[in-house]
């Protein structure tokens, strides 16, 4: 089940989202709560019901974890062997879903003996799930937090809003949210905004990044023939897609959980109208720039002494390498962080000369390294990222466009054409998601235009031309 699926948005959301107010003011919040918890275990377990036990054991193990670390007897040495011993078991559980098959092939190709290993699938979330325990380990830890009950650490851990795909969000956030679970404290102005948040992620997701998706993935098809002007297209089309499918969960994933009750961190901000690298950043996948600036950077930099231009730098790197790590075994994804990473430790060399580019001129040089970036994050490999990113510069064949033809052909071409020029418009211009949450008031405009999303939206699911989420296979 996802989130821009006909199941998830007619049936499984509000059945669970009706049921949590009615328990809540007939029973209490913790009858609200039990039902959240179930919805979310049913949520995950529709994905692959033989994956359900990992899950439950993982929120078992860390739940263990905390709880040790936080009883009174235990000394400050048995303390921080729990606290190492339950990160490297998080750690190690990643890497055998995420390089298990990568490690096995290495080792055939090495010794001429293959290893047989079962053809596994990435659990659901597991990314999210994982690294969400891991802050909260490192949180409890460092007494940031206290160890939640197991019912408070289930809900946290497998929230169904955003353990597929994000945004991460701290235990203290979410632990003291659980009480308002189906609240009737602005309840009308909750729903309404939810759901308003909800439509626009659907539109974004469905009708934007679907139809990026169609001059992508025709292009992606037809590398080795591909003119100057259809790299291009090609190239810019992923950049949109990515951004509306990614921002578009987000939207889904906050305005599902506020309509249970629950607020989640805001996870983009316009990150295409940014003037440095370092200000994209802070726009683009803000939860996981925090957890790499919380959680890898900071203590990277501190265990390097005296932090200067230069270690700093060089901790930037090193946390960015990490997080390419993190998205799996493939050499194009530990690429694109490493370029982040580099671009990131040299804006900091720039900021010292405090020189300043004009304001367009900077925002087009960060959008054009952002979309190189991604031209390695969508590659399949690293000698197809080469041959899209020399197939930018000019050519013999210049401006050919037979090879995106036919994904612009026929008697919906409108239907993709349209959405791409909107999308184009929206990601540099307009407000944001957010501004339209802060501006929100009811009125029949607001009505109207949330129904007009929604129904656009049903379109294109009716058409069946539609795609899971991105960040589903992390």
């Amino acid at each position: 089940m996802s989130l821009n699926s006909f199941l998830f948005l007619l049936a499984f959301l509000p059945i669970v989202v009706i049921g949590a107010h009615v328990l809540r003011d007939r029973w209490s919040p913790r009858a609200a709560q039990l039902l959240i918890l179930g919805a979310s275990l049913a949520f995950f377990a529709s994905d692959r019901l033989a994956y359900l036990p990992l899950l439950v054991l993982s929120v078992a193990f860390n739940w263990g974890v905390s709880r040790q670390m936080a009883s009174p007897g235990i000394t400050p040495r048995s303390r921080k062997a729990l606290f190492i011993t339950g990160l490297v078991a998080n750690v190690a559980f990643l890497c055998v879903f995420k390089y298990a098959n990568a490690v096995a092939v290495g080792i055939g190709l090495v010794t001429g003996r293959a290893i047989p290993l079962p053809n596994w699938e990435f659990p659901l979330g597991i990314s999210f799930f994982t690294i969400t325990q891991v802050m909260y380990l490192v949180d409890c830890y460092e007494k940031l937090v206290p160890a939640n009950s197991l019912l408070d650490h289930a809900t946290f851990v497998s929230f169904f809003p955003n353990i597929t795909a994000g945004p991460l969000v701290r235990a203290k956030l979410f632990a003291g949210q659980l009480g308002k679970i189906g609240g009737q404290l602005d309840r009308d102005d909750r729903l309404v905004r939810g759901l308003m948040l909800l439509a626009i992620g659907l539109f974004k997701k469905v009708v934007l990044a679907d139809s990026f998706a169609r001059i992508a993935n025709a292009g992606y098809a037809n590398v080795g023939s591909l003119s100057t002007l259809e790299t291009w297209l090609t190239a810019l089309a992923y950049t949109f897609q990515m951004y509306f499918d990614f921002s578009g969960y987000s939207d889904m994933a906050f305005g599902a959980a506020r309509l249970s009750g629950i607020e989640l961190v805001r996870n983009f901000n316009a990150p295409y109208r940014a003037v440095n690298i370092s200000d994209f950043w802070q726009r683009w996948h803000i939860s996981l720039s925090t957890f790499i600036t919380t959680y890898l950077y900071t203590p990277i930099a501190r265990s390097m002494g005296r932090v200067t231009v230069h270690t700093s730098a060089l901790a930037t790197l090193i946390a960015m390498t990490i997080a390419g790590l993190w998205h799996g075994a493939s050499w194009t994804f530990l690429l694109f962080y490493a370029m982040h990473g580099f671009a990131l430790a040299a804006y900091q060399y720039w900021k010292r000369s405090k020189r300043k580019l004009p304001r367009p001129l900077a925002m087009v040089l960060t959008f054009a390294f952002v979309n190189l970036c991604f031209v390695v994050f969508r590659a399949p490999d690293v000698m197809t990222a080469l041959h899209v990113a020399r197939g930018l510069l000019p050519s013999a064949n210049l401006l050919g466009f037979s090879n995106l033809a036919d994904a612009l052909t026929g008697t919906d071409s409108a239907l993709v054409v349209l959405p791409i020029i909107i999308g184009s418009i929206a990601a540099f211009a307009g407000p944001t998601s957010d501004e339209f949450a802060a501006g929100f008031r009811p009125s029949r405009r607001f009505a109207l235009g949330t129904s007009a999303l929604v129904l656009a939206a049903f379109v294109f699911m009716i058409a069946g031309s539609g795609s899971g989420f991105i960040y589903r296979a992390f």
